[in-house]
């Protein structure tokens, strides 16, 4: 028989009534709801082709930046590269979204503008590959900052709201 040493019975938690404890599961449980339903939104924006292909890019990058100073990662890293640089290749082929926000009179020149914004990241690779080619972290970080601010701009005018 377990001898009871004097705490809150067993299953209780300390200083709350059931009441409090119930307050507190709704709680977390509304927290979960509202961040899945933000969450929601957000991935099924990302099931387009070129939604898929530049989540590839993003992954890559992301895999490349954790280890870019570490050169046991070097052969890592180019591989990812090479992931990216194909998928930067087929997101080019695809309109983004907003195309379809894009008055007819404008939208050559968005599609315009678009492609000329792909190929800048697909020279933006191709540094980062000399970068990691030739063991430069500084450079390569130097490199991925830029690419990030290239994306941050290119989501701001070429993703849909």
């Amino acid at each position: 028989m377990a001898v009871n040493s004097g705490g809150p019975p067993a299953g209780k938690i300390q200083n709350q009534t059931p009441t409090q404890k119930t307050q507190m599961k709704l709680k977390h449980l509304f927290t979960l709801l509202a961040a899945f339903a933000i969450a929601v939104p957000a991935f099924a924006e990302e099931d387009t082709p070129l939604g898929k292909e530049m989540e590839k890019i993003g992954k890559a990058l992301k895999a490349i930046n954790r280890t870019v100073g570490d050169a046991s990662a070097k052969d890592a890293n180019l591989a990812k590269l090479a992931e990216a640089k194909t998928a930067c290749a087929a997101a080019a082929k695809f309109e983004p979204a907003k195309t379809k926000e894009v008055p007819a009179g404008e939208k050559a020149k968005f599609l315009e503008g678009y492609k000329t914004s792909m190929q800048e990241l697909g020279k933006g690779l191709d540094a980062l590959k000399v970068a990691l080619e030739g063991g430069k972290a500084d450079e390569a970080k130097a490199v991925l900052d830029k690419l990030n601010g290239q994306k941050k701009e290119g989501h701001k005018q070429y993703k849909a709201d």
